[in-house]
């Protein structure tokens, strides 16, 4: 009798062991599907799944890579540099030797790459070849910089036996800095000086698609702002207008730092009358005393 009951104790004690071990591994499962995104409630409220993914992950979807492309905890969003003026790209080349590319004249498709990411190979292949470059994915006179972190971070040596024979290679962090890169590989399209698109790419598909938006929302701006193409001051210009545009109006008009015109009316500075003057029919502008003595 006392073995049944031993044996009976035995198996009920193995019995909740599985159990337990079941409803732990239970739990795990359903805490991965809740990190990735995927609610069990019954309750939910019917929306799509992968809609609710918590912050800081990536929500997973069919569309277009690029454009549902988000960024993970740690990492930095894009700079945002549409429209701003690029910096000149100045690092040293895989043999050592300084260099600058300057962004200011032409359009530049700059290419921020890395020698450890599997992605960024095909890319490195592709400028290699020249295979991509030739079939009019990039606009005519359009420059291709290849741009990797500096000495601190990539190994000269490996950049040296990637690096493609017709495109410079830059290594410089403070260009990936300077451009708010979050990952590679990243692509940014500087047309004229200004950054008019960028974006993280896997595949030349999706960097055509990147220059073909680029291009077009530059042509856009440019009818939408035909004022800033010819020369002309557009309404909006006139009244945000920079610093240095408005000193140098001034400058043209003779108008120098510590001028009382800067700081006075025009009757303070007798180039017209004041309230009393006006209405003083003996009183003459010093503007209509200069019209009569050079008339005849």
């Amino acid at each position: 009798m006392t073995v049944v009951v031993a044996l009976l104790a035995l198996t009920v004690g193995l019995l909740a062991a599985l159990v337990i071990s079941l409803l732990r591994s239970h739990a795990d499962v359903l805490r991965a599907l809740e990190e990735l995104g995927v609610s069990l409630d019954p309750d939910a409220d019917g929306t799509d799944p992968t809609d609710r993914a918590p912050a800081g992950r990536r929500r997973m979807t069919g569309g277009d890579p690029v454009a549902d492309a988000g960024t993970v905890a740690g990492v930095p969003a894009p700079a945002d540099l549409l429209g701003h003026a690029a910096a000149d790209i100045s690092g040293i080349t895989p043999e050592g030797d300084a260099t600058t590319i300057g962004t200011n004249s032409g359009d530049v498709l700059v290419a921020f790459l890395s020698s450890g990411c599997t992605t960024c190979h095909r890319f490195w292949d592709a400028f290699a070849s020249g295979e991509q470059l030739d079939e009019g994915l990039l606009a005519d006179g359009t420059r291709v910089v290849v741009v990797t972190h500096g000495v601190e971070s990539e190994s000269p040596a490996r950049i040296a036996e990637l690096a493609p024979d017709e495109v410079p290679v830059v290594m410089s962090t403070d260009a990936w800095e300077d451009f708010g890169v979050p990952v590679a590989p990243y692509f940014a399209l500087v047309v004229g000086g200004r950054v008019v698109g960028e974006g993280a790419a896997a595949q030349w598909s999706q960097v055509a698609s990147l220059l073909e938006r680029a291009r077009e929302d530059a042509a856009l701006h440019a009818i939408d702002s035909p004022a800033e193409q010819t020369g002309a001051r557009s309404r909006r210009s006139v009244l945000t207008g920079n610093r240095d545009r408005i000193d140098a109006d001034l400058l043209a008009a003779g108008i120098r730092p510590g001028d009382p015109r800067l700081t006075h009316t025009a009757a303070d500075v007798g180039l017209a009358p004041g309230p009393e003057e006006a209405s003083d029919p003996g009183v003459a502008s010093p503007v209509t005393d200069r019209a009569e003595e050079g008339s005849p």
